[in-house]
């Protein structure tokens, strides 16, 4: 079970991963790698006469050792694993080998299955068994030409999967650029945001996480950011509707109008002639998947407008169907952002991808300015990648994968508020479609643990896996009972 602080006066579900899963968490992370906390010595290099000869010689030595019908035994993983790769946010031990996926399970290669309660990095909306029709068309896109950069040819994916995304996409954002990842996708939206505006300031929330790129860690507001630090001074954090300590008022109204009163008083400090943008995930995620109250994004986007000012909305974790709707904005009606970044649910993670949308203005003007857009990359609008994009977002609205999130919130309020009744180490629980969070007790300090699995999930499993959680949470009852920590 993976645990994150989370804040102490809000309701919230669960996350079945493999042991050793809660290294990669944030608080660890910071716990070992603090800026400052020692200096770890560079030691020279090798000397010139020390180091090997150019591989170009052992060409036929390599080939045999690497061949890639050659079986690797689970030892030679492992060591390999161990002594020449890092994983992401921290050193990794006691993870799973995993040998192939079933639906929503990853199966390890022992035969056991794992029920992947968190669709791993909250991507896998298709689950873990590639549907034959990706595999196909990636297939073919990579006998056609499988890469081709934006500036040298029009291939046809581009427009086939651009088109499909104006149709999705609300109001007037009907340009798109790809980037390889949700944090690139962030970086362009903010560079954008100041090309545009000829301004430089970006105001985020501090409950919030924006990607693990420098330029996108300066606008995440958790304690992930601290390793990075300083970041970019231009970005000026904010208080959002759902603070850590404190709570703004009783009621949503209480709530958003104090909020969006603190925020209009920041803004006037900070130069509203300064303030290029103003970035906000439509639900919060790994702080503790947080829908706004009624009213709070509509208010920033009347903000925006009174200053100028570009709304971007981080899409990355909750877009394409996570929340029960297409896109978390959505849950505000009527709303469109100026710019809205995605990836994960966009392809399911099957191949890095991520994406901007801009409104017409925005493209309008780089359009007509000398100088191109405000963004480029190698891998922008890969095609094979693109093609593996289109295919799952016919799959998503075949097999109406968004509906079924919303038809399973109901399940998952059901089961949540059944562990809450029955557990006293829980504190509280929520849910948003299929992006929940359970709220665990200890010493009045909030920890979590998520549940958002694959949205090709039924009901069956769903309660499935919530039984497994309440297995576990009866040891965590008794644990917590027999350290002293207290409800």
């Amino acid at each position: 079970i993976f645990f994150r602080p989370t804040p102490c006066n809000m309701r919230f579900v669960a996350v079945v991963l493999p042991r050793g899963f809660a290294r990669h968490s944030s608080s660890c992370v910071n716990q070992v790698y603090r800026p400052g906390s020692k200096v770890i010595p560079c030691p020279k290099p090798p000397a010139p006469e020390d180091v090997e000869p150019c591989i170009t010689t052992r060409y036929s030595e390599l080939l045999k050792k690497h061949a890639a019908d050659r079986k690797w035994s689970p030892e030679e993983i492992q060591e390999v694993t161990d002594k020449h790769m890092l994983f992401t946010w921290s050193w990794s031990k006691d993870i799973p080998h995993i040998s192939h996926g079933d639906g929503i399970y990853m199966v390890t290669t022992d035969g056991k299955y794992i029920m992947d309660f968190n669709s791993q990095a909250m991507c896998s909306h298709h689950g873990h068994t590639c549907h034959p029709r990706i595999i196909n068309r990636v297939a073919k896109q990579m006998a056609e030409i499988p890469y081709i950069y934006p500036g040298v040819g029009i291939v046809p994916i581009r427009a086939q999967l651009t088109s499909l995304l104006v149709d999705m996409f609300p109001g007037d954002l009907n340009t798109f650029t790809f980037p390889s990842s949700g944090a690139e996708a962030v970086e362009a939206a903010v560079r954008t945001a100041r090309v545009v505006t000829g301004r430089l300031k970006v105001l985020s929330s501090y409950r919030s996480y924006h990607g693990g790129t420098l330029g996108a860690m300066a606008l995440t507001g958790d304690q992930r950011r601290w390793t990075s630090e300083p970041g970019d001074p231009s970005v000026v954090k904010m208080f959002g509707p759902q603070p850590y300590s404190f709570a703004w008022g009783q009621s949503e109204e209480e709530i958003t109008e104090r909020c969006l009163t603190v925020l209009k008083e920041q803004i006037m400090y900070e130069g509203p002639h300064k303030i290029a943008a103003i970035i906000a995930e439509s639900v919060v995620g790994t702080n503790g998947v947080l829908k706004p109250p009624k009213g709070y994004l509509q208010g920033i986007r009347e903000l925006c407008n009174q200053h100028g000012i570009m709304m971007i909305c981080d899409e990355v974790m909750a877009g394409f169907g996570r929340t029960g709707k297409l896109f978390g904005f959505m849950h505000e009606p009527g709303l469109v952002p100026d710019m809205v970044t995605f990836a994960k649910g966009v392809n399911g993670g099957y191949l890095p991808l991520g994406g901007l949308a801009i409104r017409d203005f925005i493209a309008d003007h780089f359009r007509k300015t000398p100088g191109g857009t405000a963004y480029g990359s190698t891998y922008n609008a890969h095609p094979t990648v693109l093609a593996s994009a289109h295919e799952a977002l016919l799959l998503l609205m075949e097999k109406d994968l968004v509906g079924n999130a919303a038809r399973l919130e109901s399940v998952m309020v059901e089961c949540m508020e059944k562990l809450a009744a029955k557990h006293p180490s829980i504190k509280q629980a929520r849910a948003l479609g299929l992006f929940g969070c359970i709220d665990i007790q200890k010493n009045r300090k909030g920890h979590c643990f998520y549940c958002n699995p694959p949205l090709i999930i039924t009901e069956e499993e769903l309660r499935k896996g919530f039984s497994i959680i309440d297995k576990n949470l009866d040891i965590l009852d008794e644990a917590m009972e027999d350290y002293g920590l207290g409800y």
